[in-house]
């Protein structure tokens, strides 16, 4: 009864890492006769294991979502890890005894993995889809560049791209792609920019290029509810950043609110300080804005936009020493 059941799991094995394996095989592998291996497939049956046969010459593979050994490997891990196939006879010689059953056990959780991923994927694409055409309506799809966008946040891999914004040109920019925000019809990336070393908003027609990397990131650490309450606002369906900026008291008697590119939403002249909501997508644009004022203006609030602004003045310094 034993090695009728090592059998069994076996065959479990065997059809879910080789998905229309045939009964001729599974009996060469299991050391038995095809007539074993038809009454063996009874037996599953019997126990409501879903496996079927899926026509003449075409094997058996596994209905729904049935699967064992869940394994967690990296794309470069399981190509390199399927390659012991191909010479797996000419090394079994070389190689322990049990060898060849770890070997398909890993490969038929890794099958299943890859499943189900490639099954997560499309579903979020269908969401995303439903989502874009509900809220503006569009009769194509928002951006090229959307499907290899989720489907680097789904791998948990960098992206390289080219961005634009208000006609400036960030070249190859790496982003550690977080979450998609769909806002007033338009879709909002959230991610880490290694460039500088912030969590930034893009707008997903702002891309020119999207190349996903092997460098996988983590974002254990990152938690949106907590990102949007802290530093980011909702205010008429649209994320903002709120700035604060102090100016000095030479400026703040020549400022004119009507003469501002960005409009201030509170005036503190006893503090000469201005206090801004700036769009997602404009948030890099109101830094250099600022920029422009060079003394005459000190970047407040966010600390880390604050903290952006030192580490480039730092390069400009080490530039020109």
């Amino acid at each position: 009864m034993t090695d009728r059941l090592i059998r069994l799991m076996r065959i479990i094995t065997l059809v879910q890492a080789k998905p229309g394996i045939l009964a001729r095989e599974l009996a060469e592998r299991c050391g038995n006769s095809e007539r074993t291996i038809y009454r063996d497939m009874d037996a599953l049956s019997a126990m409501h294991i879903p496996i079927t046969h899926l026509g003449h010459g075409k094997g058996y593979a596994f209905i729904g979502n049935f699967a064992l050994y869940p394994l967690d490997l990296s794309e470069e891990e399981a190509a390199a890890f399927s390659q012991l196939g191909s010479i797996m006879r000419d090394i079994k010689p070389l190689l322990p005894p049990e060898f060849e059953d770890a070997y398909e056990k890993i490969m038929a959780a890794e099958y299943k993995q890859t499943a189900e991923r490639e099954e997560k994927m499309e579903s979020v694409k269908t969401e995303a889809w439903r989502l874009w055409t509900e809220r503006s309506n569009a009769r194509t799809e928002p951006s090229p560049f959307l499907t290899g966008i989720l489907s680097a946040m789904m791998k948990q891999r960098s992206i390289l791209a080219d961005y634009y914004e208000n006609n400036y040109e960030e070249k190859e920019l790496r982003i550690d792609p977080y979450c998609l925000v769909p806002l007033e019809n338009r879709y909002y990336l959230i991610g880490f920019c290694h460039r500088f070393g912030l969590i930034r908003a893009f707008h997903i027609s702002g891309f020119a290029g999207v190349e996903t990397l092997n460098h996988r990131f983590s974002k254990e650490l990152f938690d949106l509810q907590a990102f949007m309450k802290q530093k980011w606002s909702l205010d008429q369906d649209s994320l903002q950043v709120e700035f604060k900026v102090r100016l000095s008291e030479r400026m703040m008697e020549w400022i004119r609110d009507d003469e501002m590119m960005f409009k201030p939403v509170k005036i503190d002249r006893e503090r000469c300080c201005l206090h801004f909501k700036v769009a997602v997508e404009q948030d890099i644009g109101f830094v250099r804005w600022i920029m422009g004022f060079e003394e005459e203006a000190e970047l407040l609030e966010p600390f880390y936009y604050r903290d952006m602004l030192r580490e480039q003045l730092d390069k400009w310094l080490m530039l020109y020493k």
